[in-house]
């Protein structure tokens, strides 16, 4: 007879929805996932990719046991070795590169694969020990998160929550049905009240087919239609007077810069024409019960820090920062804040250690000085992720690179490595996991043991750790000891909270937030119109773009390449369901005529940094100028790499985040037709 159980998870993958979920376990194997139903934010629904997460869990590209390189790297040949030879070659490799080169030697390479507080986080304390070069984690949120913090401070977001009774709702460069998907119940409750939805996007995702306005803006132009409305919303005295006076500074010094934009540059900019603007100012300040659900997508250009700037600008114009029904501004939750210190323990480190920037992978394998000799991977997927990837290549292919990676499959990544570690799955392992979609916090259990010789992110380090003589607290903690340790003094947890009952699996929603008319929570409890943390410049307003900008690539390089999300996969992840996939690139009828794009045609993109294959679809769903490259897909075998051999190292305006949004290409092989410029 079969064992069957039901057992209670959540997701752990970089998405706002931190879904709770119901495994479903036969005999000690996971046989079905869905959504939670006593999850007040799930509420019993779950993606379709993570529906089919059993696959990965027990697939044909699982990483099993531990591996030594046996062929070049990138070939992905491997033998089998136990875990006892794998630590102590480990150990013995990293106190070597310590003693030859110095701790900063190795680099340390991680991020949100899991989101796990424990797990994501589980390497810190034996790099802060090594002495080893300290990683800069920018490449999703930073710009964002530093654009917000500016002008908001230390604020929470809005519950999503307050959505359902909006009259309209702003989804402002997110696609809600593709990358925030249970944010769509609070659009579908508004609307059956009345409600409408506005995207502000590119192009014609899922989410602007389903809007009832969508406007088609530049990428990187997003600045140039805040500023458009709030220039609108001053010259008609639209505004929040209230509020503004109240709980704001600088509004003086934003309404006199503001006066000096010049309507053409807005529109320029922005791509959006001015009568749009002054229409949806007039909207906006129409509708009182209004929500902004942005998506970190849109900082990720070289004016992304301004374009959040400008946005919470001008939601502190309508006054959405004092929440209530149907009103709010939503972008990343904030609903929780442990002490990070006692997850990392810097304390560990002797002295200060350079900092890289995740963003800059490339340039540190290839160029830093002094040179980065270990590479410990995990949590990522850097040769799909990191932008300039061919870069990424040419670091990893270096034979006095040693290179670990902690993986769940086979990733383009894995195949470089010298040693393969195999990663537990969260279905396997313990952890604390709160959102930035939502306002709950919950810690999970493992449903089913260890696939093959899996171990977590925490036991692999712990074990190292004491593989390597260290004895030090942190390394002597349990997985539980250490969550715990986390939630003592946690901010948001409602008062009266019982910890051991959060250990148990007792979900909890945050106290900490901009709902219920409750005031701003910055140091002065005021949002800041002027910028107190920028140097330059300090109000909101038109900055001068980088690669968009350039006379010299745009005369080379013609169009804008933007590379949004797919449904079928979360960043890179997944990418092991689709062997050979290209993924498809979105062509204006217009371009295709002009540059002889057929539809359906394999083409390839390219500009100064690399090449990429795509199938070319001919639609109106994007603007002329603009191509639309929708997912990582793994690399092919086909001419070029993935899709990130031709974004920029780079970073943006803030926080020294990507600009994975700010590509110039053209497809090789192909010139414009220009007869009919002669007539």
């Amino acid at each position: 007879m079969n064992t069957i159980s039901h057992k209670k998870t959540i997701c752990p993958l970089d998405c706002p929805d931190s879904c709770g979920m119901i495994a479903t376990v036969v005999d000690g194997r996971v046989t079905k996932l869905q959504g939670d139903k006593e999850h007040p934010y799930t509420n019993g629904f779950i993606c379709r990719k993570m529906r089919g997460y059993p696959e990965r869990v027990y697939g044909a590209h699982r990483v099993l046991f531990p591996q030594l390189r046996v062929g070049k790297k990138g070939e992905g040949l491997f033998r089998r070795i136990d875990w006892e030879e794998a630590l102590t070659i480990l150990a013995a490799r990293l106190h070597e590169t310590c003693e030859r080169y110095g701790g900063e030697s190795i680099l340390p390479y991680c991020y949100a694969g899991n989101m796990g507080a424990v797990n994501r986080f589980a390497g810190f304390p034996l790099f802060h020990k090594l002495g080893a070069s300290q990683l800069d984690q920018t490449i999703c949120s930073a710009t964002a998160g530093a654009g917000w913090a500016s002008q908001c401070g230390d604020t929470s977001g809005c519950p999503p929550e307050n959505a359902a009774d909006a009259e309209l709702i702003v989804a402002w460069g997110i696609n809600i049905k593709v990358t925030n998907v249970h944010f769509w119940q609070y659009v579908a409750a508004a609307r059956k009240k009345g409600g409408r939805l506005v995207v502000i996007d590119p192009y014609r995702n899922e989410t602007a087919k389903a809007a009832d306005i969508h406007f088609s803006v530049l990428p990187g132009g997003d600045s140039g239609l805040a500023l458009g409305i709030m220039k609108a919303l001053l010259a008609r005295e639209l505004y929040d007077r209230d509020f503004i006076a109240e709980k704001t500074e600088g509004f003086k010094r934003l309404a006199a810069s503001l006066a000096g934009e010049n309507w053409h540059d807005l529109v320029r900019e922005s791509g959006i024409s001015r009568e749009k603007m002054e229409d949806l100012a007039t909207l906006l300040a129409s509708s009182r019960r209004t929500f902004f659900r942005i998506g970190i997508g849109l900082s990720r250009h070289s004016r992304g820090g301004m374009a959040v700037r400008t946005i919470t600008s001008l939601a502190a114009c309508l006054g959405l920062f004092a929440g209530g029904p149907g009103r709010g501004i939503l972008l990343s939750a904030g609903a929780f804040r442990g002490e990070k210190a006692k997850l990392t323990w810097p304390s560990l480190s002797q002295k200060e250690t350079r900092t890289v920037n995740m963003i800059h992978l490339g340039h540190a394998l290839t160029r830093l000085e002094p040179p980065v000799k270990a590479l410990f991977v995990y949590n990522t997927n850097p040769l799909s992720v990191n932008p300039d990837a061919s870069t990424v290549r040419r670091g990893l292919l270096r034979e006095d690179l040693f290179t670990v990676v902690h993986e769940q499959v086979l990733t383009p990544t894995a195949r470089y490595a010298d040693l393969l570690l195999p990663a537990t799955t969260f279905l396997e392992n313990r952890d604390i996991y709160t959102a930035y979609g939502h306002f709950y916090l919950g810690v999970s259990a493992p449903v089913i043991e260890p696939v093959g010789e899996a171990r977590s992110n925490f036991e692999l380090f712990q074990g190292l750790a004491r593989e390597m003589g260290f004895t030090d607290p942190p390394f002597m903690q349990s997985c539980e000891e250490r969550i715990t340790d986390y939630l003592e003094n946690m901010e948001g947890l409602p008062e009266g909270s019982d910890i051991q009952e959060i250990m148990d699996g007792k979900l909890v929603h945050s106290t900490n937030s901009c709902s219920d008319g409750r005031v701003l929570e910055t140091r002065k409890r005021r949002f800041h119109f002027a910028a107190e943390a920028v140097a330059a410049p300090p109000v909101s307003c038109l900055t001068t773009a980088g690669e968009y900008a350039d006379p010299d690539l745009l005369s080379r390089f013609p169009f804008r390449l933007i590379i949004p999300p797919h449904a079928d996969l979360l960043n890179s992840t997944f990418g092991e369901r689709y062997p050979g996939r290209l993924g498809e690139v979105l062509v204006h009828p217009d371009d295709a005529a002009t540059w002889g794009v057929e539809d359906g045609e394999k083409v390839l993109l390219q500009n100064h940094r690399g090449t990429s294959s795509r199938i070319a679809r001919v639609t109106t769903e994007t603007r002329p100028g603009v191509l639309v490259a929708e997912g990582l897909f793994w690399p092919t075998g086909e001419q070029g790499g993935g899709i990130n051999e031709l974004t920029s190292q780079k970073p943006s305006d803030m926080g020294g985040g990507a600009t994975f949004h700010e590509s110039l290409v053209t497809f090789a092989g192909k010139a414009p037709d220009v007869s009919s410029l002669f007539g």
